[in-house]
């Protein structure tokens, strides 16, 4: 009975595993229970990570459906956006204001960027799993953050994301 109930677990254990393999699962066909287990969490946040090079894809697809030049990357912004999204995620915060009271402007210039002129940031937290919710979020914004996407002004920008937080800066240049 006992090497039956075992030849039942492990063919469970073989038809679970078979759709995470699909979606990029590390697991193999010969994967214990125990690993099947803690597998779909694995995949789960595989799935849900958010990329500073998505929401940079999926920012400069609106801009183009508005006639606006596309962002370029600008390793300062990146810096400090990836500062204050880390900040954001250590102390649960979803606000401009981070936990050392300093704001965006202050967080570019610590990082070596002086804009000449304008710029904006944008914060999302808990709530947003992926790149494209943190961008639709924004986009359907009423409180500036689609209008910063969508200002053909801006031709640079820094994103930085921390679990469910993503930051994106933006500005017209530096000095």
């Amino acid at each position: 009975m006992r090497s039956k109930n075992s030849r039942i677990r492990r063919a469970c254990a073989v038809a679970c595993t078979a759709p995470l393999l699909v979606l990029g699962g590390a697991l193999t066909a010969s994967a214990t229970p125990a690993a099947t287990a803690a597998a779909p969490a694995a995949v789960t946040r595989a799935v849900q990570q958010s990329s500073a090079s998505e929401i940079l894809a999926l920012v400069n697809a609106e801009r183009a459906k508005a006639g606006c030049e596309p962002l370029k990357e600008d390793a300062r912004l990146m810096q400090a956006a990836q500062a204050h999204a880390d900040d954001m995620a250590a102390n649960h915060l979803t606000a401009h204001t981070g936990s050392d009271g300093s704001s965006d402007l202050t967080r570019m210039e610590r990082a070596g960027y002086s804009p000449a002129g304008p710029s904006s940031e944008n914060v999302s937290g808990p709530g947003h799993h992926s790149s494209k919710s943190h961008v639709d979020g924004w986009m359907a914004s009423t409180r500036g953050h689609r209008a910063a996407i969508l200002n053909c002004t801006y031709k640079e920008t820094g994103i930085g994301t921390s679990g469910e937080y993503a930051v994106e800066l933006f500005a017209v240049q530096s000095r």
